[in-house]
């Protein structure tokens, strides 16, 4: 079975790749225009006495996604009139109440469809259709503060369709509060384009290429801040994807989500702490974020497909079997020590915080872990195993034992704590310490993390490094591969980690840890615990449990969970997200139903009065069962409820 098509049901398995758009060399006899980058700095138009006047016009023009010295791909783009036209679409940015006037030119022999560009206190958002060769103008009040966004189509496809020529028919609406200057924030639109289609006319997810602002990894602007900075960031998700989308180091808060109709600003009880965060296909984030520690940290999808090597275009182009070979393979993903630089693509940015002068990073004495990264064969091809093993005591496990998932482990916090990782098999890795607060040079970025003089290394075949952490705070958290993900990490490279509270005790008893992740035995199946099948879950009733909720699969970012007695959900009791315990307001108790995306975790108290068997079900967005696990909850004689 094909990787690519095994990963996203709707693209059928056939083996026959047609380039669906030609690419070409810049400078070319028939080279149309070039299309440029749009970095959302300026907003567009002429803001006047409270009226924006805005012309676009749409363009046809080459989209050097992969750099100016690269092969480009013909796209359609909108410009302001006169200007060059741009990817993503010009930015409207106007303070609330200002109206809104723009006129649009369609040159072209096509019907260009237009949402977005309209009021938003309305029952139904108005669509503008410009015939071809034709004009059209519209009229509009900025009625609604938030993120939101416009986007066009040539081919009638909804949002969630458009994979081609029109796919970066897409701009930024922002409306800022009225009388004052527009806060210090950066935007950034996500897309997505295919330049392949398949027999059957579906994209050929091979050839995908996954940008922000215009641009894929590793060409994606490089952001530099200064420790203690606000960092205020709006999302647009303008791709027909879903992104869960993970910040290495730190959390953010969640202060806006919302969609092309309405934006929802939540008041300060509202707002939330996560380090990763579901965007589906349309939606819009609003987030802040603050370093408090230096160096090379990155923001990505961590749906893990969309951010592999980019495709090549041209003659460079790769057939989707070299695609597979170069991603299941060991080979061909550059030098091991520049891995996320030369071996990662898609939608990811790099952000480096300067150290003030004189910073030096925590050096105590530290409670020591020896973690070994073991696979059952040194054979590079077909499937092999990968696992962590956490040693205990003095004699090392065998190099060839492997357990699925790895190996928990289980931290206090305020501990200060080094973890050696060995490197017992025979091909480079780094391990990143998935939502944990930590120095750069230990997340295990290798080519971005760590300091100029100081850069995280990669963990060669038999070497080992030392990650260093006083954990700040108690919590879910995970620890997974960062070189090669789909390899190494669908072979099984991902664990729990636990911090607990100063003094408070491990009882797995009452204490449960619920991983979902891959396995190397299945193509792409997903497991619980490294299992189909999950043995039964023995409880006690009037006992509290906490249920640790973790999701570190490669291609699953809409996952349901929920707890089930009789096919109805039973109650719990959220208590924190992502490792970060949520507000006391928001503890009540409520219906076991909860998506956990890929890269979160959530841990929630549950306490059964009623003795009887419930069941855990996992199951994707449309409904498709992955896992069942059964819990038995048992008469406690001992037990008191509340």
């Amino acid at each position: 079975m094909r990787r690519f098509a095994a990963v996203f049901p709707f693209a059928p398995v056939v083996c026959l790749t047609v380039l669906a758009l030609v690419a070409f060399r810049p400078g070319g006899f028939d080279s149309p225009p070039k299309i440029l980058f749009n970095d959302n700095l300026e907003p567009a138009g002429r803001l006047t006495d409270g009226v924006l006047d805005l012309q676009l016009e749409l363009r046809k023009g080459a989209w050097h996604l992969l750099g100016d010295e690269q092969p480009g791909v013909e796209m359609l783009a909108f410009a302001e009139t006169g200007g060059a036209p741009v990817i993503p679409s010009p930015m409207v940015r106007v303070p609330l109440g200002t109206e809104i006037h723009v006129s649009v030119t369609n040159p072209l022999d096509v019907t260009l469809v237009i949402h977005g560009l309209s009021a938003r206190r309305v029952e139904m958002l108005d669509s503008l259709v410009v015939e071809p060769r034709s004009s059209r103008e519209v009229r509009f009040p900025a009625d609604a503060e938030g993120t939101f966004y416009y986007w066009a189509t040539t081919t009638g496809s909804p949002l969630w369709r458009r994979a081609h020529e029109d796919s970066q028919l897409s701009g930024a609406f922002i409306v800022d509060p009225p009388d004052a200057e527009p806060p210090a924030d950066r935007v950034m639109v996500m897309g997505i384009y295919f330049d392949g289609k398949l027999e059957d006319g579906q994209p050929d997810f091979s050839r995908e290429f996954l940008v922000i602002n215009g641009r894929p990894w590793p060409h994606t602007e490089r952001l530099t801040y200064e420790m203690g900075d606000s960092i205020r960031w709006r999302i647009v998700n303008a791709s027909m994807s879903t992104h869960p989308m993970h910040l290495h180091g730190f959390f953010y808060r969640v202060d806006a989500r919302g969609d092309m109709s309405r934006d929802t600003l939540y008041w300060p009880a509202q707002r939330r702490m996560a380090v990763t965060e579901r965007m589906n296909a349309g939606t819009t984030l609003s987030m802040v974020w603050s370093p408090d520690r230096p160096g090379g940290w990155i923001f990505h999808c961590h749906l893990s497909w969309h951010v592999i090597p980019n495709p090549m275009l041209g003659e460079e182009a790769q057939s989707e079997d070299e695609r597979e070979a170069m991603l299941m393979l060991a080979e061909g993903h550059g030098d091991p020590n520049n891995h996320v630089v030369e071996g990662m693509g898609g939608l990811m940015m790099a952000m480096y915080v300067t150290p003030p002068e004189g910073w030096e990073p925590n050096e105590p004495k530290r409670r020591q872990h020896r973690l070994l990264v073991q696979s059952d064969s040194s054979n590079a091809e077909g499937r092999r195993q990968f696992g962590y093993v956490l040693q205990e005591g003095d004699a090392e496990p065998a190099r060839d034992s492997v357990r699925l998932p790895g190996s928990t482990l289980v931290l206090w916090e305020g501990e200060p704590t080094g973890v050696w990782v060995v490197n017992r098999t025979d091909e480079p890795t780094q391990v990143h310490w998935h939502g944990l607060e930590i120095e750069s040079y230990f997340d295990g970025v290798t080519g971005v993390g760590g300091y100029p003089t100081r850069l995280t290394p990669v963990i060669m075949p038999g070497d080992s490094f030392e990650m260093r952490i006083t954990p700040p705070r108690a919590g879910s958290y995970m620890y997974h591969t960062h070189v090669n993900d789909i390899r190494q990490q669908t072979a099984g490279l991902y664990a729990a980690f636990i911090v607990l509270e100063e003094g408070e005790p491990w009882d797995p008893e009452t204490d449960h840890i619920f991983l979902f992740g891959d396995s190397p035995e299945t193509d792409f199946e997903p497991v619980l615990n490294g299992s189909l099948e999950p043995p039964p879950l023995e409880l006690s009733a009037g006992v509290t449990h906490r249920f640790r909720f973790m999701n570190v699969t490669v291609g699953n970012p809409g996952v349901i969970w929920q707890l089930l007695r009789n096919g109805a959900p039973v109650r719990w009791r959220l208590l924190a997200k992502d490792g970060f315990d949520v507000k006391p307001a928001h503890r009540g108790l409520v219906p076991a139903v909860q998506n956990v995306s890929i890269g979160e975790t959530y841990d929630f108290e549950f306490r059964s009065r009623f003795a009887g068997e419930y069941v855990l079900e996992i199951r994707a967005g449309r409904g498709r069962l992955f896992i069942k696990q059964v819990i038995t909850v048992v008469e406690d004689q001992g037990a008191t409820e509340n």
